[in-house]
């Protein structure tokens, strides 16, 4: 058994997954639509800043943090967006509970 193989045949198996396949409906919805796109492209951009902030140990102001609430409250407003970031939870849960797996069955974690 190559590792390797096992993780493509794991790539595989996800882009075939009824999430993935949601994700990429959603993210034509969201692309055909350039205020959406726009809007989508804000929150990601201050949610890597914000998160960028944290793991460098800097504190993230008051401002930003309302900045970043009132941008995700404009994003739920949007239903392509908003359906656009629910299909992307929906996704990074099923990586988290790959990621636990793995790390349960190594015991590291």
């Amino acid at each position: 058994m190559n590792i390797h193989d096992k993780a493509h045949e794991l790539a595989r198996a996800l882009k075939e997954s009824p999430e993935f396949q949601d994700l990429q409906k959603k993210r034509l919805m969201v692309e055909t639509n350039p205020d959406s796109k726009k809007l989508l492209d804000d929150f990601h951009r201050k949610q890597v800043e914000l998160q960028t902030a944290q793991l460098s140990g800097r504190t993230i102001t008051p401002e930003q943090k309302k900045e970043y609430e009132n941008l995700a409250g404009i994003a739920n407003l949007n239903p392509p967006v908003r359906d656009y970031l629910a299909a992307e939870m929906q996704l990074i849960r099923i990586m988290e509970d790959i990621q636990k797996i793995l790390s349960e069955a190594l015991a590291i974690g």
